[in-house]
């Protein structure tokens, strides 16, 4: 087994017939210190490998995603693919990319969450003593306008204003696999909101979260952050559009649920 490192990736060549998550862990960490948002490992080399060497990328990922970072796997070969999947926790838990450009472009989205877990406890401390407005970037949500209310209050009370976009990941894959085109919609989420923040002279802090359920989703952010209030700005439509039903039930959800403040803004009618 040859292993070699550049840059975020470890590339593995040759057979992989036993564990050797404990030869590769110090390159891997390594490689965090200076790649936070996670690491690649590209297996394009290798030509066999053995249900205990699958064993190395079940390590891999229980260290790493216990860093909070992430891993992303890479150019599997099919016969390799193959043991993979027979291995449980592997089989259903390994973050799978088809390209080195696809795993860099998903790990592009830092989870900032993540990095302020990360954080000394002192530093920590003043996140949590500090007065947090939290901005939830759902799809069919009125974005710009969201922001741009959430500015306004942090104006008033001196608060930082927290735009979170979420990625829901279906439970058929690894929380961290790769969603390009959602991937997508959330920067694209995030630049909307952060031109209504900034044009009122607010600089936000963003962030993308990948979650199972976009509510419990918002409902952990607020409790991480110790958010005093949650601002959701609406659209204007009419029952039956798109994304009408969703909005409602988790505005809903965070009425009764949310240990913070709510405020649901609507644009006029004539706007």
């Amino acid at each position: 087994m040859i292993i070699q490192t550049k840059e975020d990736v470890v590339t593995l060549s040759g057979s992989l017939n036993k564990n050797l998550w404990m030869t590769i862990k110090a390159a891997a960490n390594l490689l965090l210190t200076g790649h936070p948002a996670g690491i690649i490992i590209d297996c394009a080399g290798l030509t066999d490998i053995s249900e205990n060497g699958a064993k190395t990328f079940l390590e891999a990922m229980r260290d790493i995603e216990g860093a909070k970072s992430r891993i992303m796997v890479v150019n599997l070969p099919d016969q390799v693919l193959k043991i993979c999947k027979t291995v449980p926790g592997v089989r259903s838990q390994l973050p799978i990319a088809d390209s080195i450009e696809e795993a860099h472009a998903s790990l592009g989205l830092v989870s900032l969450a993540a990095a302020a877990e990360r954080r000394s406890p002192a530093a920590m401390e003043a996140v949590k003593s500090s007065n947090l407005i939290l901005v939830p970037l759902l799809t069919n949500l009125n974005l710009t306008y969201g922001a741009s209310i959430a500015a306004r209050l942090s104006r008033q009370v001196k608060a930082e204003v927290r735009l979170v976009s979420f990625i829901e990941v279906p439970r058929s894959l690894p929380l961290n696999s790769p969603l390009l085109e959602e991937e997508q919609v959330a920067r694209i989420a995030l630049e909307q909101a952060e031109q209504g923040a900034k044009a009122l002279g607010v600089t936000p802090v963003s962030q993308v979260e990948r979650v199972r359920d976009a509510a419990d989703g918002i409902l952990a952010a607020i409790k991480t952050y110790h958010a005093e209030t949650v601002v959701i700005g609406a659209v204007n439509a009419p029952a039956g559009a798109e994304g009408h039903d969703l909005f409602h039930e988790i505005v809903d959800i965070l009425l009764h649920r949310a240990t913070c403040e709510v405020v649901i803004g609507r644009r006029s009618m004539n706007d």
